[in-house]
């Protein structure tokens, strides 16, 4: 849970190292020319802020920075300066190596849009700055911050954490497309079998339909309601479902394999083959 508030708080400390330290004084060797214009934009701002009283910095000020630099500049591109300027940052700012890197991946793996949401919403910008004139360290900070953080809190920032992942988000859209042409492959499968196909658009009616498909009763159903040996019964009718389908579809043990390990692609082979005819009248 640490590490996943670490990933939150990394973005808004990052920032107000940079405001308070500065990044005009870093001499570091750029990997490529936009990584160097990088580095100049935000020593830019380092200079133009260095001499404000931290009292007077504002939540809007690092989200003017953070909408200005990203406007110009990809979350890898920002990741990748702070990555290479990590020993500047960890010897001017009290932040570890650890506390760095896993902050550069959460910016490298989040959009823009979501880190502007969490830095606007979920973070206490006048506690960290407090927090700063206190003359705690950002691994201080962090650790505090934990620790003072409700358990609501906390999984409220990991669904956010989670949900503004760009992969995550690639999974979720994924899935949500595979449940969708599943359901249309089940609704032509249960049409090829004789079955209303709008069943395949209804909840539990959509399971008994497949049961009798398979010529299975649906009263085996049942077992969903028995703790453990219910579920560990239900775990084996499933499997047992695939390879009757095969059957009823005339096909033999390997494509009920197939069905098994490889469902949306067997199950297109299922719908879409006018070689294949249900097999499972009575």
């Amino acid at each position: 849970m640490k590490k996943t508030i670490k990933f939150i708080l990394i973005t808004v400390i990052t920032m107000l190292v940079i405001l308070s330290f500065g990044f005009n004084n870093m001499k570091v060797e750029a990997v490529t020319p936009t990584i160097e214009e990088l580095q100049e934009e935000f020593s830019k701002y380092g200079e133009e802020l260095q001499g404000k009283d931290i009292d007077s910095i504002t939540k809007d000020d690092i989200l003017e920075i953070y909408d200005d630099v990203t406007s110009k500049y990809s979350n890898e591109e920002i990741a990748d300066i702070i990555s290479e300027n990590k020993d500047e940052i960890a010897s001017q700012g009290g932040v570890s190596e650890s506390l760095i890197n896993t902050g550069a991946e959460f910016i490298r793996n989040t959009d823009e849009k979501e880190i502007r949401n969490i830095i606007e919403e979920d973070l206490d910008i006048e506690d960290i700055k407090q927090r700063i004139k206190n003359g705690e360290t950002a691994d201080q900070i962090v650790g505090s911050m934990v620790q003072e953080s409700s358990t609501q809190d906390k999984i409220g920032l990991v669904v956010k954490i989670l949900l503004a992942n760009v992969y995550v988000k690639m999974f979720i859209w994924i899935a949500i497309i595979l449940f969708i042409y599943c359901t249309i492959l089940r609704a032509i499968i249960y049409k090829k079998a004789g079955k209303h196909a709008i069943a395949a658009f209804i909840p539990f009616y959509r399971q008994f339909t497949m049961y009798r498909v398979c010529k299975l009763t649906p009263w085996l159903m049942i077992l969903w309601f028995v703790p453990v040996f219910g579920w560990i019964a239900m775990f084996v009718v499933a499997i047992v479902k695939r390879f009757r389908l095969s059957e009823v579809f005339g096909r033999g043990l390997p494509f009920g394999l197939g069905l098994l390990i490889l469902p949306p692609i067997f199950q297109s082979i299922l719908a879409f083959s006018s070689n294949i005819e249900y097999e499972g009248e009575e």
